[in-house]
């Protein structure tokens, strides 16, 4: 079976580095509202489950390692500020942005996309940020095993939430001009 899109097996394909790559062609071809359902439930939802699980862990790594020189010092409060934002930003997309598009009121959209092209730019940011504060997520080689469920809880939001931006940015936000 081919992981589409929409699909179970997609959702999965960040384990797997030849599947990284997202199907956009795939992707521009869904209508509004199934592109938008896509968004919701592969990437909204994602985040709101990953974060508070890396959180705890980040604050049991610190506490428990806070004497280790790669120790990441600050993670645990970089990744609440990120799980704020991201929130707002969401709930900005889910209240605002999207109805706006699914009623086909793209001139009005026009500027609520560049407010969210804007802060996905500070997402990025944001991502660099925890690059740097985790080694570019590479754990100790005497790492316990939380530290290292960690490093690879963020991996994975790391390319879930580089993958969502560019869904964004390339596919929907593009049929608004």
């Amino acid at each position: 079976m081919t992981a589409t899109p929409h699909s179970p097996e997609h959702h999965d394909s960040h384990h797997d580095p030849d599947a990284n790559a997202v199907d956009l062609q795939g992707l521009q071809t869904l209508p509004d509202d199934r592109l938008v359902e896509h968004i919701l439930t592969r990437y909204h939802d994602t985040h709101r489950r990953q974060l508070p699980e890396l959180i705890r862990l980040s604050q049991r790594v610190e506490r428990v390692h806070g004497g280790h020189p790669a120790c990441p010092a600050g993670l645990s409060d970089h990744l609440e500020t990120l799980q704020d934002e991201l929130d707002m930003h969401m709930q900005k997309e889910e209240r605002i942005l999207f109805p706006m598009i699914l009623r086909g009121a793209t001139g009005m959209a026009v500027a609520p996309v560049q407010v969210m092209r804007q802060e996905h730019d500070e997402h990025d940011d944001a991502l660099e940020r925890l690059l740097a504060l985790t080694n570019r997520l590479t754990p100790p080689e005497d790492a316990c095993g939380s530290w290292q469920r960690l490093y690879s809880g963020l991996a994975t939001l790391v390319a879930d939430l580089k993958e969502h931006i560019e869904i964004e940015n390339s596919v929907l936000f593009q049929r608004v001009g």
